[in-house]
């Protein structure tokens, strides 16, 4: 119990990369949603900030 009390106290966050997810990399996943999300962004534009 004392090591997850030590990692919550710290300030950097622990995280573990998998690997395994490298291959997925340069894929093209939901492209089509992509694509239908870039055509929006061309027609309508991106929203004003005030």
């Amino acid at each position: 119990m004392k090591i997850i009390q030590e990692l919550n106290e710290k300030k950097i966050p622990i995280v573990r990369i998998d690997n395994s997810l490298e291959k997925y990399k340069n894929l093209p996943i939901f492209q089509d949603k992509v694509d239908r999300a870039n055509e929006a962004l061309k027609t309508v534009g991106l929203p004003k900030l005030a």
